[in-house]
């Protein structure tokens, strides 16, 4: 249960971020380089609560993922805000 509510937690977030991307037209490698990298920390940290035992170092690997997921999320919406600006 608490993997299924993991899952969800970047989705409010990230659902605007999108949507200002395609609002915007905003596109290029960097995007899907940073969508690509925040998919594969979020898949890896599902996979981290589901499959390791909650020791330090598990959480201290998926607080790691979910900083990479933030901080793609971050950078994102940094890019579209600039376009919408110009």
């Amino acid at each position: 249960m608490r993997a299924h509510l993991n899952c969800v937690e970047n989705l409010p977030v990230y659902a605007p971020t999108v949507v200002a991307l395609m609002a915007t037209g905003v596109q290029g490698p960097v995007i899907d380089r940073l969508a690509v990298t925040m998919l594969a920390a979020r898949i890896e940290q599902t996979l981290a609560h589901i499959a390791l035992p909650p020791t330090n170092a598990a959480i201290s690997l998926r607080f790691a993922l979910f900083s990479i997921q933030v901080t793609c999320m971050i950078h994102m919406g940094t890019i579209v805000t600039t376009a919408s600006l110009r």
